[in-house]
């Protein structure tokens, strides 16, 4: 064996050079029996309860309990647990408090619970009968955190909405005095008074149920032994006065506690519960103050709101009119505010009222030209009023003009008017041309009564324009089949006309059933293939055909097939089970439906391409997907245009439409879906226009609601119209889609497949065939109208003075912008999908209102025509200009911006100016939502905006697994000296969509996925518009961990970002997936090219807990999908990895410089990509060197060289057998270490 102890000190060397820390890891406490826990007992009991399911806790020399609960459940009328408690009489006043951590949840089921639990009657051990008891709990209930009850019924109260997840701390407790209970979760809290709720005794403590494994501490019962028989209640330094919805002030108030022993003392707000507070509603309100069975009642006044002040705070859309046009506020918004100051919010509109020269404003005529003003009083307080002025022209109305006529100018006796696409406009004196909404204008002289042309009359202000449109009497065109019989049948089977119907069709559209026709099936010979006619015929009519085909009976072939990306012959596989059912797995990780292609276990058979066909079975899941689930596991039917070389993992695409369990990804419910992947024209994944779905049923598929257990048997099927999905004898749903799997095959390949983790019975297989030349003719659905919409993207806050609104419709249409009073532009043409910009100059440190109104073009198919106004308002602040912005942990929106009066970090981002510097004081800046730096909040190439941590300081942004971590979308921006950690379960710590940003010297850690990843923030499809040029220097990612551990990589720069992008310095270790991920998908098609320089990734795939990963767990990998992309990697180390030190993952075309790497489990460098793509790599001065039996490495086309030592297996060796010593290796271990320091 190797001697290893020089490499040994290097690598400590390496490792303290770097800094590189890792969190403590705590010694597993020392385990002991339940039973030598003196005052407490365990009880597993209820329905769905076992040994199996719900084994005892562990009770851990430092206190700490964990319960694993695998069975139970908390329903609406029966518990299943795993409880750990005590037992207390039921007059007992009394304290529980326990920190919960989350080892595991299944966050997708609404009876998993876990928490405190205050129960009137337990089960007994072990016995599974169904459990009702009345109970008091604080916990996990419906995915969420709850606080609930069972008293007759079960009544919950929402606490947070965040959703467990592991690692997650939730601080319990529960406070017991009297009737009154306080359950407290994180701080937050919910007071209940339940009388009667526990008889004899109360069981006391903390349990799980259904599918969660918690870890308990500091659990801690505290017992009030104290007898109070009174109290007394000094309120005279109390606020006993309140407005409506003010809180509750309990300070100067003074509870004193007399006890039996005629002592007394002084209470604290810790020791008694106020119950009955309500200051919704003016009047007296009386609280209790209670401890134990002693209450005191306390009148409080709750005094009417007063409105003080009214503000415009948005003008009505239309301030100018002219002479005879009516008054409209649609737009207006007010703001009242109350009691000086106390309260301030916007009205609704019958809190106000709108007067002109005295009268209502409503459906007022501007008569007289020049300025009126509008007033606003408050219906509440009239005294109370505002006020804003318009504008009347004095110019008169000379003409109306039919700018387009309406879409629909022919009409049926006794259709209704349709004038969509009328657009109408107003000529004045003064020149101008004003478009009328349809709300200005009245239509006269439509008559669909009789046949004939007919002349509309439009009316506006004494002023008339006409057009015309013609009434005919509809007219039967002739019959049609409307309903279908079967139209394919197999040699020796005879015609059936069962299920025809046969209609009369009116050149209006209209159907109306026959009763009274013939069939004549003469022609039909069920003994010789061929297509034949039917005849049918009806009085009065021409006769039509019915064509129906007869084929010989074809016995089809079914095979066994894996193939695809993931996918092995030790995890996808088909067994035969005795009871004719077959059996399709595809154990964890083996395979995957992804957005672009697919690795699967396959059992099917060929169809011609240009069938139809019904393909049914049951299905019996016996085991489908991790929780949380990670967005690629999948089982059902399927029918696909091509299928992979059997047992080659290569990537694989091609169109399918499938049914069955489907998520799409970890953010998305997992149920029973029906789903398509169409655009892909060969098999690496091109022109795909990814995954569509249509959700049947929201519900988990796995044993307990799938065959036999429950009703589940899955159709999928092909018609002429397109493919539908049903499950069991359910609503069909459909893509009427019929020809997307007519690409790449003449063949459809149909059956069933299983994928990541999936394993399917599947039984009771029903398989029809039919005739697409004779089924029934494709039905194209009306397209369905699109619901006009218009964004605003542009920044809502900003330091500059100098802006642009930025608007994007999804409808065609026109635009016109105001600010405040003047209009900006008017009526100016806008299109669906194209951002519009308008210039303005903002009032500096004031808030700026913008009114934006959209009228969509009407001759588009919409679900509405009517015109969407849109107030928005723009504050622009600056801070402490010409200098620096400060912000801390406890600062504020009304701070100035100094060290002594400090920013939130919030705040400081939206108003920094070019060439400024936010500087973070050292602290904790926990969060519980995303740090966003928004598109347009840029700095420039020559000022950039900086978030910098002060000198000698490490500030750490901690989103607290509640917030996305942050989000970069922002250009120029330079980003130092912090730390991010823990963002929320599937988001990354820190995530840039900008261009030309800097962040260095930063830490990325305990994140829920990747700590740092360049991928766009926004839906651009365009490789121009992904992130570019970006630069992660001297940087630090570890301990990153998504909650499916296979995805959550230490940096990234994947799947949609641009060119130019760089990590330079940076060290990558102990995350759950890899140090790097450079990601391409075929369909989205190939990213920028990416520089590594001078980067370290090592022990990827483990954590520094040793938690070991379910994903790749490589060093650097430099590609996906064998998109050839030029990735430089140059003056790089991996060591240590759990899977390969530096991979290619299929990229052809990776260049590797100057790179070395040792002890990688799976190989130290792998460079290859699929069969049939031609490589393109270069390596030049790699040095691979391993001491511990890992695979050859493996770079194809790459030449031998005397500059690459090479890993065969054995030794380390270059093109002419010159084995690399110990020795020299470390000697170019230094050189390089030398190279990186000097970048650090």
């Amino acid at each position: 064996m190797r001697n290893c102890k020089g490499l040994s000190i290097l690598l400590c060397f390496l490792l303290v050079f770097f800094a590189m820390p890792f969190p403590a890891v705590a010694e597993e406490a020392e385990a002991m029996p339940v039973s030598e826990a003196s005052e407490w007992s365990f009880s597993a009991f209820g329905s769905n309860t076992s040994v199996e399911k719900n084994p005892n806790p562990m009770i851990n020399s430092d206190g700490s309990v964990k319960i694993v609960a695998n069975g139970g459940k908390i329903a609406s009328n029966e518990q299943g647990i795993s409880f750990y408690y005590r037992e207390v009489p039921s007059d007992a006043n009394f304290e529980i408090k326990a920190k919960a951590e989350v080892l595991n949840f299944k966050g997708d089921d609404k009876q998993v619970s876990f928490g405190l639990m205050l129960m009137d009657q337990i089960g007994q051990h072990r016995n599974s009968e169904k459990h009702n008891s009345n109970y008091i709990a604080v916990g996990a209930l419906d995915t969420i955190i709850k606080a609930f009850y069972m008293q007759e019924s079960l009544t919950k109260t929402d606490m947070l909405s965040q959703t467990p997840s592991q690692g997650d701390i939730f601080e319990l407790s529960i406070k017991k005095s009297g009737d009154n209970y306080v359950l407290t979760c994180n701080g937050t809290t919910e007071t209940f008074t339940l009388p009667g709720l526990f008889s004899d005794t109360i069981y006391v403590g903390i349990y799980a149920a259904r599918n969660a494994e918690i870890k308990f501490s500091d659990l801690n019962f505290t017992l009030d032994t104290k007898d109070i028989v009174d109290l007394s209640v000094d309120l005279s330094g109390m606020k006993t006065s309140y407005l409506v919805d003010e809180p509750l002030n309990l300070k100067g108030l003074k509870v004193t506690a007399h006890y039996s022993d005629g002592t007394s003392e002084e209470l604290t707000e810790e020791d008694y519960i106020v119950t009955g507070f309500d200051s919704s509603t003016p009047g007296t309100n009386t609280i209790c103050i209670n401890v134990g069975e002693i209450s005191k009642t306390i009148d409080l006044e709750i005094l009417p709101l007063t409105c003080t002040k009214l503000t415009v705070k948005y003008l009505p859309a239309k301030t100018d009119y002219y002479l005879g046009d009516s008054f409209n506020p649609e737009g207006l918004k007010v703001i009242a505010e109350y009691n000086d100051g106390y309260k301030v919010t916007e009205l609704t509109e019958d809190k106000y009222a709108l007067y002109i020269a005295g009268k209502a404003a409503e459906d007022y005529v501007f008569s007289k030209a020049g300025t009126q003003k509008v007033e606003v009083i408050s219906r509440e307080n009239p005294s109370v009023k505002t006020g804003f002025e318009v504008n009347i022209s004095d110019a008169s109305i000379e003409s109306l003009e039919i700018f387009r006529k309406p879409e629909k100018t022919a009409y049926f006796i006794g259709d209704e008017p349709d004038l969509t696409g009328l657009v109408v406009y107003a000529r004045y004196s003064d020149g101008s041309k004003v478009r009328l909404d349809k709300s200005e204008y009245e239509v006269k002289g439509f008559d669909s009564s009789a046949p004939g042309e007919k002349e509309i009359t439009v009316y506006h202000k004494g002023k008339t324009v006409a057009f015309s449109v013609v009434v005919k009497e509809k007219e039967v065109m002739g019959i049609e089949v409307t309903k279908y019989p079967k139209t394919t049948y197999y040699i020796g089977e005879t015609f059936n006309a069962e299920g025809l119907e046969v209609s009369k069709v009116y050149d209006n559209g209209d159907r109306e059933p026959l009763t009274d026709f013939s069939v004549d099936a003469s022609a039909f010979d069920g003994s010789t293939p061929g297509v034949y006619d039917v005849i049918i015929s009806a009085d009065g009519f021409d006769p039509i055909t019915l064509k129906v085909t007869v084929r010989e009976k074809t016995e089809y072939e079914w095979k066994a097939i894996r193939f695809g990306q993931s996918t092995s012959d030790s995890k996808n596989y088909v067994n035969f089970l005795d009871n004719g059912a077959v059996e399709i797995v595809a154990l964890e990780g083996g395979g995957k439906i992804a957005t672009d292609h697919d690795g699967i276990t396959f059992y099917y058979t060929e169809i011609d391409a240009k069938d139809n066909f019904v393909l049914s079975a049951d299905i019996k899941v016996k085991e489908y997907a991790k929780n949380p689930h990670d967005g690629q596991e999948s089982f059902g039917i399927m029918a696909r245009d091509a299928i992979g070389t059997p047992g080659d993992s290569s990537i694989f695409a091609s169109n399918i439409a499938a049914i069955g369990g489907f998520s799409g990804g970890t953010k998305s419910p997992n149920g029973t879906q029906l789903f398509i992947r169409t655009g892909v024209s060969s098999p690496d994944g091109a022109g795909s226009k990814g995954i569509r779905r249509i959700m049947i049923k929201d519900e988990k598929p796995g044993p307990d609601n799938t065959y036999p257990a429950a009703e589940y048997r899955l159709t999928l099927a092909k018609t002429n119209s397109g493919f539908v999905g049903k499950l069991n004898d359910g609503e069909e749903v459909i893509f009427y889609e019929p020809d997307i799997l007519n690409v790449q095959d003449s063949k459809i390949y149909v059956g069933f497949f299983a994928a990541r983790l999936a394993t399917i019975e599947v039984s009771n297989i029903e398989l029809y065939v039919s005739s697409s030349e004779t089924d029934a003719p494709r039905y194209i659905p009306p397209e369905a109208p699109v619901t006009p919409s218009l964004q605003i993207l542009s920044l809502d806050k900003t330091s500059n003075v100098n802006y642009s609104l930025v608007v994007k419709p999804n409808v065609n249409g026109s635009i016109t912008v105001k600010q405040g009073a003047e209009i900006l532009v008017r009526d100016v043409t806008v299109n669906a999908g194209e951002k519009y910009s308008v210039d303005a100059v903002l009032e500096k440190n004031s808030e700026n209102p913008f009114t934006v109104i959209f009228i969509p073009d009407d001759t588009q198919n919409l679900s509405s025509y009517e015109k969407i106004i849109k107030n928005f308002s723009v504050t622009m602040r600056t801070y402490n200009e010409g200098g620096n912005i400060y912000v801390s942990p406890n600062g504020t929106p009304y701070g100035d911006g100094t060290k002594d009066n400090p920013l939130d970090l919030d705040t400081a981002i939206a108003f920094v100016k070019e060439g400024q510097k936010i500087i973070l004081m050292n602290g904790v800046y926990k969060r519980d939502s995303a740090l966003v730096i928004s598109r347009y909040n840029d700095g420039t190439a020559e000022n950039r905006k900086y978030l910098v941590a002060e000198p000698g300081s490490r500030p750490v942004i901690d989103f607290d697994k509640k917030g996305q971590g942050v989000t970069l979308s922002g250009n120029y921006w330079y980003i130092e000296g912090i730390d991010f950690a823990r963002s929320a379960p599937n988001y990354p710590g820190f995530i840039i969509g900008g261009n030309y940003n800097i962040v260095e010297n930063c830490r990325f850690y305990e994140n829920g996925d990747t700590g740092l990843q360049i991928s766009r923030t926004d839906s651009s499809e365009n490789i121009a518009e992904w992130p570019s040029y970006n630069k992660i220097i001297n940087c630090e990612s570890f301990d990153n961990r998504d909650p499916s551990e296979n995805n959550a990589d230490g940096f990234a720069a994947k799947l949609t970002c641009g060119v130019g992008n760089m990590f330079i310095g940076c060290v990558s270790h102990h995350n759950i997936d890899d140090g790097w991920d450079l990601y391409t998908k075929a369909g989205t098609g190939a990213i920028g090219p990416v520089i590594i320089d001078s980067c370290i990734a090592y022990e990827n795939g483990t954590l520094t807990d040793g938690t070991v990963g379910k994903g790749d767990k490589n060093g650097f990998k430099l590609g996906g999908e064998g998109v050839p992309v030029q990735h430089i990697i140059k003056n790089s180390i991996a060591f240590n990895n759990g899977a390969v030190g530096f991979t290619s993952n299929s990229n052809p075309s990776v260049i590797a410089i100057n790179n070395i790497a040792y002890n990688n489990a799976k190989g130290n460098l792998v460079f290859t990509s699929y069969s049939g793509i031609e490589t393109h790599f270069v390596v030049d001065g790699f040095v691979s060197y391993n001491t511990e039996g890992a695979p050859r490495d493996s770079a194809t086309g790459v030449p031998a060289s005397d500059d690459n030592y090479l890993f065969d297996g054995t030794k380390s060796v270059n093109k002419s057998g010159e084995e690399l010593t110990e020795k020299e290796f470390i000697e170019k271990l230094l050189e390089l270490i030398s190279k990186i320091k000097s970048i650090k």
